[in-house]
């Protein structure tokens, strides 16, 4: 391919983007706070360990349990003092006290004895409460790992399309490299689709991530974000007259037909070939379309004329196209 000096503009490679929120969801898990206390209840011993009766809301439902007052038990059953599992907690010993509670006033059962004169003691409920509350805080800290890590785009699945251009710009792989060799536990799904596809894709929610060329306005739901900049080259078929410049002035290319991909919009690479023939001061000539830059330079080579492509094509190597 032979350079051509003579453009001054470039084409660019952008990748809108949808937002993670709407892509990586995380269904929570509400059932995992709504223990049946009142079956493990029937199995903690004698009437005298148990406390008020569970509360409820006003409507006779019963109340939720609160995180807070998990923690609060756990940390107290650990330390069995209230003094030195508020300051870990940064509470006043009173609030501390009032949290467990309202614990076991929901419960309906006591779980920590309270001696005047002795240290606090969990009841045969609390020692089987225990262990229940700590699996249950521990899931929650992971569920809320996960939806932070989620809402960074570092797990789901993934569904990206490309135009061909992308891959061969190398812009597509250096991402997906970085996806696998991240922490992130992704599960990406890849097709090639030409831009406007794209476009519909990414409305309707098929695809996730668009790698396309640049254009010069975006719908408003999603975001561009620029990739790559990379010249406007001038591929000729071997043996062509101009092949063997190093520069090709615009008014050389008078007569010639441009094989270009489009797809009827209203901005796309046929843009470049105007900007062209504008310096030229020749009217452009345009083969019927193509789908993609691969078909381009096959018809280049088959002698069937001549196209503008992205620089990161050299790498494609087509045979009889200079």
């Amino acid at each position: 391919m032979s350079e051509s000096t003579c453009l001054g503009d470039c084409t660019r490679l952008c990748v809108p983007l949808r937002g993670c929120s709407s892509y990586y969801r995380l269904s929570r898990q509400d059932s995992i706070l709504s223990l049946g206390f009142d079956q493990i209840v029937s199995y903690w011993g004698p009437a005298a360990s148990r406390a008020a009766p569970a509360s409820r809301t006003p409507d006779g439902q019963a109340a939720t349990v609160e995180l807070r007052w998990l923690a609060s038990f756990v940390t107290v059953a650990e330390d069995l003092h209230f003094g030195r599992a508020a300051d870990r907690l940064h509470l006043a010993p009173s609030a501390l006290s009032a949290q467990i509670k309202a614990l076991e006033s929901h419960l309906g059962v006591r779980l920590i004895d309270r001696g005047r004169r002795s240290r606090p003691r969990l009841t045969d409920a609390g020692q089987l409460f225990l262990g229940e509350a700590r699996v249950t805080l521990a899931q929650v800290a992971r569920a809320e790992a996960l939806g932070r890590r989620a809402g960074r785009g570092e797990v789901g699945d993934a569904e990206i399309a490309y135009v061909a251009s992308a891959a061969f710009s190398g812009v597509l792989t250096r991402i997906l490299a970085s996806c696998t060799n991240s922490s992130a536990q992704l599960t990406v799904r890849v097709r090639e689709l030409e831009t406007p596809a794209q476009l519909e894709a990414l409305a309707s929610g098929t695809i996730d991530v668009g790698f396309l060329r640049w254009r010069p306005t975006y719908p408003g739901d999603l975001t561009a974000v620029r990739l790559l900049e990379e010249e406007v080259v001038l591929a000729l078929p071997e043996g062509h007259p101009l092949a063997r410049l190093q520069a090709v002035p615009p008014t050389e290319l008078r007569g010639e037909t441009f094989v270009v991909p489009h797809f009827d919009e209203e901005h796309d690479f046929r843009d470049h070939i105007r900007q062209l023939a504008d310096l030229g001061g020749f009217p452009p000539l345009l083969a019927p379309p193509v789908r993609d830059f691969i078909a381009a330079l096959t018809l280049v080579g088959g002698g069937l004329g001549i196209a503008l492509v992205p620089d990161s094509l050299r790498c494609a190597r087509m045979p009889g196209v200079v």
